[in-house]
């Protein structure tokens, strides 16, 4: 795993600084709409621009940060990833149950409504914790099934899935750690340096550390897909549709 090359692999591309700026200003305009969920738009079509690289190194294109060409299409790929995450999120609500119910319990004046308040929400909050762990040591291996023919049944082949995510355990959590500490140590460069030019520039070194830091990730996972195929994720192209035989219509009749 070359976490340097992650790193550095745009600077390969000529235009990569034309690049770079797109998609800050997509991620600009994102955050700016936010509040009324129109930005969610932008998001989508950054994480679909995200795919393509994912696809490009996975595949050794030799300059893999994609044009900002298919504007339509990374927005349906970047929803039908997140659709993706989002079912495999899905028992996070679940545990968030007993959280609300202790939480709620807490809220009462008794001392013995309180203790076993604390008891619900407490378990509740582990168990929350350990399957956010358990989805983001899940997340390469749904990813990258999702972008082997970014269908969404492909994402959610569990089987296939947990399989490939046990056999390289050791590559995933060094993706997962190299992942955290680089968006932590991005995202604190860019607010010092936002900072210091008067927080005006936090207006674009903020999108510019959600940008980068996606684009790592990309990156980390392309290589995942390249040096360990998930070769158990089954496509619909594999089953060609095969029309039915037609009826025998009986014996021909020679004149």
């Amino acid at each position: 795993m070359d976490i340097g090359k992650a790193l550095t692999f745009f600077r390969e591309d000529e235009r990569w600084m034309e690049k770079l700026a797109i998609g800050t200003g997509v991620t600009v305009v994102s955050l700016i709409l936010s509040p009324v969920l129109i930005g969610i738009v932008g998001f989508l079509i950054v994480g679909g621009y995200s795919l393509r690289l994912l696809k490009n190194v996975r595949d050794g294109v030799p300059q893999p940060l994609p044009e900002w060409d298919q504007w339509s299409e990374d927005l349906i790929r970047g929803f039908k990833w997140a659709v993706v995450a989002f079912i495999w999120s899905l028992p996070l609500l679940v545990f968030s149950i007993p959280t609300g119910i202790g939480q709620a319990l807490m809220s009462d004046n008794g001392g013995t409504s309180n203790v076993f308040g604390s008891l619900i929400a407490s378990c509740g909050g582990c168990l929350s914790f350990l399957y956010g762990l358990f989805v983001m040591l899940m997340a390469p291996g749904f990813t990258i099934a999702y972008a082997h023919d970014e269908e969404i049944r492909s994402g959610l082949q569990i089987t296939e899935i947990w399989q490939w995510t046990r056999r390289n355990l050791g590559q995933v959590i060094i993706v997962a750690v190299a992942y955290l500490a680089v968006s932590f140590f991005i995202t604190a460069v860019a607010g010092i340096l936002g900072l210091l030019l008067c927080l005006v520039g936090l207006i674009v070194t903020v999108p510019l550390a959600i940008l980068a830091t996606q684009l790592f990730r990309a990156h980390l996972y392309g290589q995942l897909a390249r040096e360990f195929p998930m070769t158990g994720v089954v496509s619909m192209d594999n089953f060609p549709i095969v029309p039915p035989d037609m009826p025998d219509s009986g014996p021909s009749i020679n004149s």
